[in-house]
């Protein structure tokens, strides 16, 4: 390859790999916002009756086993006594103790922060029914498939560029075979006699020569 060649071949080179790493780059980020997605699940509220034992199914999204990120938030509301006792539990379906609480009402806000194994748990609440409690789970679904789909990613894009310079020479190859095979054969290699001499050229027709 000539210098020429080579000096015009690098810009390009590396023009192609700065666009597929900023598609990585894009990609990757892109599934970081969607797997930071959350699903809220409001367990008891002013809106609905109290619940002392509240259900909490978990699944993971497209069949994944690993805990999902969850957040748990309860804020008790008194409407008569301020030092009334309240408090919270979350168990597994084996009475495995996950996180709990107890305290006052005037104690203020109380939570847990931590992950979730797929299955079957239960929320217990205690206190008077003159409290009103406010509790939310939040949960990441994707949250178990994070690595996995970075990982999906940016294989899945080095391949597609790999892919896309092999298909491109192929490509390039069956243009110049293309381009030679438009030559009929008969016709490959010979030379035009348009300004010789038909009296020089071996073989051919020659006027007849009069005495």
């Amino acid at each position: 390859m000539s210098p020429v060649s080579y000096s015009m071949v690098q810009p390009g080179l590396l023009r192609g790999v700065l666009l597929w790493a900023v598609a990585i780059a894009v990609v990757n980020v892109a599934w970081a916002l969607v797997v930071d997605g959350e699903a809220v699940r409001e367990l008891n509220d002013a809106d609905h009756p109290f619940q002392e034992n509240a259900p909490i199914p978990i699944q993971g999204l497209l069949g994944a086993k690993g805990p999902l990120p969850a957040v748990f938030e309860a804020e008790f509301e008194h409407l008569v006594d301020p030092t009334a006792q309240v408090g919270w539990a979350i168990t597994s379906a084996d009475g495995t103790r996950v996180a709990g609480w107890n305290g006052t009402v005037q104690d203020g806000s109380s939570g847990w922060e931590g992950s979730l194994p797929p299955g079957d748990y239960v929320l217990t609440c205690s206190g008077p029914d003159e409290v009103v409690a406010y509790m939310t789970l939040t949960l990441e679904p994707l949250g178990p498939m994070r690595a996995e789909g970075h990982l999906f990613a940016t294989s899945g894009l080095i391949f597609l560029a790999f892919a896309d310079r092999g298909i491109r020479r192929w490509l390039d190859a069956r243009e110049v075979a293309g381009a030679g095979d438009s030559i009929p054969i008969g016709f490959r290699g010979v030379r035009p006699l348009i300004d010789e001499d038909p009296s020089l050229v071996e073989g051919q027709w020659k006027p007849p020569v009069r005495g």
